[in-house]
């Protein structure tokens, strides 16, 4: 698929099959997650936690009355080292959009992600399963896998031209 045919594809899904991603598939999305432009070029301040096990995505889900990542079977977790310049949130979005993008392409389903952070961070007992490196914080969630329906997205944002 064609870039420009992702953007307009691309939409937030919230439903999905019970049919997890495949291995090359999975491969192709993290790696454009890494290939997004990253502040002061501080890759080495960025993470990712993929979890696909589903008795820690029933325990995550389980945090709350509300679907935190709708059954999504892959979930994404970029977590990042605040290194003082507040560019961690900013960086994790490029990431997680890169990763969005290239779900759709490949003709998949995704969703960016934010209460799912919350939950774990409110949780310790979760959020020390992430196994995460000294000093890194969950700070956005994708989730991933094949759409169960279709949606057609159209949107606009008001645009001034001066």
């Amino acid at each position: 698929m064609e870039l420009f045919e992702a953007i307009n594809k691309r939409f937030s899904n919230r439903k999905y099959l019970d049919k997890q991603v495949s291995d090359e598939d999975l491969e192709k999305i993290l790696k454009a997650g890494m290939q997004a432009p990253v502040g002061r070029g501080k890759y080495e301040d960025m993470h990712i936690t993929v979890i696909q096990d589903k008795d820690l995505l029933n325990e995550i889900s389980g945090l709350t009355e509300k679907s935190v990542f709708y059954n999504a079977p892959t979930l994404v977790i970029i977590s990042s080292k605040d290194d003082g310049h507040g560019l961690d949130k900013e960086n994790s979005a490029c990431v997680a959009e890169n990763m969005l993008l290239a779900a759709t392409a490949l003709g998949l389903g995704s969703i960016y992600l934010n209460l799912v952070i919350g939950l774990i961070k409110e949780h310790k007992e979760v959020l020390d399963k992430l196994n995460l490196p000294e000093g890194f914080v969950p700070i956005v969630g994708v989730g991933l896998g094949y759409a169960d329906g279709s949606h057609i997205r159209e949107h606009e944002i008001k645009i001034d031209y001066m």
